[in-house]
């Protein structure tokens, strides 16, 4: 009998193609924060911003961090202190960040995402924290689960009721910069709209008006019960009284990362260690050198701060009234750079200070300049990445030692750099 391997070959292989190919079906997930007691969530979000005004528009760069401490969680929520730091830089542009505005809050959260703040706080906001079905999902399936929205104006806040729909994609890839992961994929769109004019009449600078939308993607890491990225794109528009249109668009990523936090000993004990690196031949019980081989740089003080542990450097680094690092202060900068880089996942803020002498646009100025330039000479000359350094320029407005003296006002004339501890 002749066989036609050729044709019974075609045969099989359409028989198999007819049956549909089954991917490995995913588990489903119960999706829940598994916040502890005494736990630290640090969020860095960096937005895209531009801002439009008829014909005119501003493009600038922001930075967020958000700080959240648990002090108390049982098996239905957990109680959260924040702290809110933000940052700018106007353009698109590389470079450093400026410090701006800081905010602190204390809210509730529950399990399931949802959270609980008083009218006394402005922040967080639900892009940070997305919220579950209190059962299991699958990829595919999606909810709704009632939010609000706050818009702080001067004079007055606006709260706008919105309704997520969050979207479960199961497990993916997510990367962004030079951070990357492989957690549940989370996606969520909602309109926003506010008509107050039926209402009650604003304030000439709060709108009357408020809509537009947010589209987000979170990745959540079930296991862990935190995220670790998220991608949110928003737009608003904003109608003022006397029919002049605002908008606002922003593009924001933001990565999340957990620790342990530091209680007062150990923080005490992470100064000792910088002292130790910084100094040869330290001893942390005495807080001297072991020997006269021992090298302590007169230029640099260390302390600990209400932000973390702080290096002060000496007005001597510069020239009288010149920001420009002197050449054997790069050496200094050198030293505190190469401590530095043993704590690459902490945030670094860059501070100018000067004493009370002078006008206070010029003194603050120029200790913004200086800041700068110690700044520059962190990141060029000795490599740390800008984006986890600040500056920000204090003039007198934060002294070490009254003003009273020609040797307390040299006290106050430094440039300090701050490992940020929590």
């Amino acid at each position: 009998m002749y066989l036609n391997v050729k044709q019974n070959y075609s045969l099989l292989l359409s028989a198999l193609l007819s049956f549909p190919l089954l991917a490995a079906p995913q588990e489903s997930v119960l999706l829940q924060w598994k916040w502890n007691g005494n736990q630290v969530l640090e969020l860095n979000e960096y937005h895209d911003v531009l801002f439009r005004v008829g014909a005119r528009s501003v493009v600038r760069e922001d930075k967020n961090r958000v700080v959240l401490k648990t002090t108390k969680c049982d098996s239905q929520l957990c109680n959260v202190d924040a702290f809110f730091d933000t940052y700018i830089r106007f353009g698109k542009t590389e470079g450093p960040f400026r410090k701006d505005k800081e905010f602190q809050s204390n809210f509730i959260i529950y399990r399931n995402g949802k959270y609980e703040v008083s009218d006394e706080y402005v922040m967080p906001n639900l892009r940070s924290f997305p919220s579950f079905p209190e059962t299991n999902v699958n990829s595919g399936d999606s909810w709704k689960i009632p939010a609000e929205e706050s818009f702080d104006f001067p004079g007055d806040r606006i709260k706008v009721a919105v309704e997520p729909e969050y979207f479960y994609h199961g497990k993916s890839n997510w990367t962004y910069a030079n951070y990357k992961g492989f957690s549940d994929k989370i996606t969520y769109t909602y309109p926003i709209y506010y008509d107050s004019i039926s209402k009650r009449k604003g304030a000439a600078n709060v709108p009357n008006k408020i809509f537009g939308f947010a589209r987000g993607t979170v990745f959540f890491n079930a296991e862990k019960g935190i995220p670790e990225y998220k991608e949110v794109k928003l737009s608003y528009t904003f109608i003022l009284p006397d029919g002049t249109v605002q908008e606002a668009n922003f593009h924001i990523h933001g990565v999340y990362s957990s620790r342990k936090s530091l209680n007062a000993s150990e923080k005490e004990q992470f100064k000792e260690n910088i002292l130790q690196d910084l100094i040869v031949g330290y001893d942390p019980i005495t807080g001297g050198k072991l020997s006269d081989e021992g090298e302590k740089d007169p230029a640099i003080s260390v302390r600990s701060t209400e932000d973390g542990v702080t290096f002060s450097l000496d007005s001597i680094l510069f020239d009288f009234n010149d920001s420009k690092l002197k050449p054997e202060a790069e050496e200094t900068v050198k030293r505190i750079a190469s401590i530095l880089k043993k704590y690459p996942e902490r945030e670094i803020r860059v501070s100018g200070h000067t004493d009370n002498i002078g006008k206070k646009d010029y003194n603050l100025k120029l200790s913004e300049d200086r800041a700068k330039s110690v700044l520059h000479s962190l990141v060029e000359q000795n490599g740390l990445d800008e984006k986890r350094i600040s500056f920000r320029g204090y003039g007198d407005e934060k002294p070490v030692a009254p003003n009273d003296s020609e040797a307390n006002r040299a006290k106050n004339r430094r440039v300090e750099i701050t490992i940020v501890l929590d």
